[in-house]
């Protein structure tokens, strides 16, 4: 073990975590307080437990707390459905929102996702389907699990309990609908209602995932920079995983919404950063404190429209260095001169006054806009995942290691070598222990 690096492994064995069934998975399939019902509370848990999984990205915390308060009440009663469970004729999309959290936090934006649910509900009834019965979450990450939950308090329709990522990811490309090629057309992306009760809508056929997203970056730029996207149109018998549908195992990954929701229901209740480390090695994954220390500076570029930075991180001994393009990429120790983790493993923090987690945007924002802030100068632990198997796709895998090469293009000036390969969270940490 290297000397002020606290390498903390879980209890389960890696080999653990390709399993389709473990232990305790019986907490994250059937969570909540009622039976496949939802309340304000427990999105509340959700958020947190998806801002934590969501590797630095996924959108503010404190943007989803203040959208959720403004767009849920407390009578709310939202619904979740398990994957086994996905009734084979009904439909399915992901709907989800992007643009500047500044103008998000500014008010705009509050209706561009469900415009776009509405619109793709249109499309599949004028196409003579049934109307969506299903939505699913795009990643983990505060804003974009939120969003279908949203739509469900309005409408009525259950969230798949599960996602496409596992965490969060700088671009549309990496998901596994787009590595399985499942089919991603039509793309409709909506503005915000106005005053009149009017909004704009683009209905596309997109070439492929990096298409639906430049089109949907061009579209926000002209509607206050915010949009609202729905897309991969498909049935619940594409994604069913019963033992009768047992090859869509692989084209997401299970039950992380109600991984989140007991990750959050933790975090809120306890406040407890030691006593959630121990909760988290509870459950059927690999983990590890990789870091801990006090945010010391954070800094911000901007390439090819994404903002990509680095927190830096020190214990007074040693300093770690957080590349992110909108997501964490990649952690360096910048002492020993090493990689400690990168995509698709997944770096994530959380404050170690009160277990809070964070994403890269909450760090020294506007503490006026965003009510959980994080200051420059707070403690905070920096907790390694490994990724699931089903992300370690080399296809994937070289989409993550382009994105880092091009995080670090952007600081020459640190020097930092460009991984040529993925190097797993545990071989990194079997080095540091060996």
């Amino acid at each position: 073990m290297l000397n002020n690096i606290s390498i903390r492994k879980s209890s389960f064995n890696e080999d653990n975590s390709i399993k389709k069934v473990g232990l305790n998975d019986h907490k994250v399939k059937n969570f909540g307080p009622g039976n496949y019902q939802l309340t304000k509370k427990d999105i509340h848990y959700i958020v947190y437990g998806a801002c934590f999984l969501a590797s630095g990205g996924g959108g503010p915390l404190g943007l989803a707390l203040l959208f959720m308060d403004k767009m849920l009440n407390d009578a709310d009663v939202m619904h979740y459905v398990n994957p086994e469970n996905l009734e084979a004729h009904k439909n399915i999309a992901f709907v989800a929102g992007l643009g500047s959290p500044d103008k998000i936090f500014e008010g705009f934006g509050q209706t561009v996702s469900l415009n776009a649910f509405m619109e793709m509900n249109n499309y599949l009834v004028q196409s003579g389907q049934e109307p969506l019965g299903y939505l699913i979450p795009v990643e983990m990450g505060a804003m974009n699990t939120l969003i279908p939950f949203i739509i469900s308090a309005k409408k009525g329709i259950s969230v798949i309990n599960g996602d496409p990522c596992g965490r969060a990811a700088p671009e549309m490309s990496m998901n596994l609908f787009n590595i399985h090629k499942l089919p991603l057309n039509p793309v409709i992306l909506t503005s915000d209602t106005d005053e009149s009760g009017h909004y704009q809508k683009l209905i596309i056929q997109v070439k492929d995932a990096d298409d639906a997203e430049n089109q949907a970056r061009q579209f926000a730029q002209s509607h206050n920079s915010t949009a609202g996207m729905a897309c991969y149109p498909m049935r619940g018998v594409d994604l069913n995983c019963s033992i009768l549908s047992d090859k869509n195992w692989a084209k997401f990954i299970q039950w992380t919404v109600g991984f989140a929701w007991n990750l959050g229901r933790d975090m809120v209740e306890l406040k407890n950063y030691n006593k959630f480390l121990e909760f988290l090695e509870s459950f059927p994954l690999t983990s590890y404190t990789l870091f801990e220390g006090i945010i010391t500076d954070k800094e911000v570029r901007e390439i090819s429209g994404f903002n990509v930075g680095k927190i830096i991180v020190s214990n007074g001994i040693e300093t770690f260095f957080i590349y992110y393009k909108n997501e964490s990429l990649l952690a360096w120790n910048v002492t020993r001169k090493c990689y400690v983790a990168m995509g698709p493993d997944s770096i994530n923090f959380l404050a170690r006054k009160d277990a809070q987690p964070f994403s890269n945007s909450d760090i020294n924002s506007d503490s006026k806009k965003n009510p959980k802030n994080i200051a420059l100068g707070t403690e905070i632990g920096i907790i390694g995942l490994c990724a699931d198997e089903k992300l370690k796709n080399t296809e994937l895998v070289n989409l993550f290691l382009a994105n880092i090469q091009e995080t670090l293009a952007a600081f020459p000036e640190d020097h930092i070598p460009y991984p040529h390969k993925y190097i797993p969270l545990s071989d990194l940490m079997s080095n540091y222990n060996g």
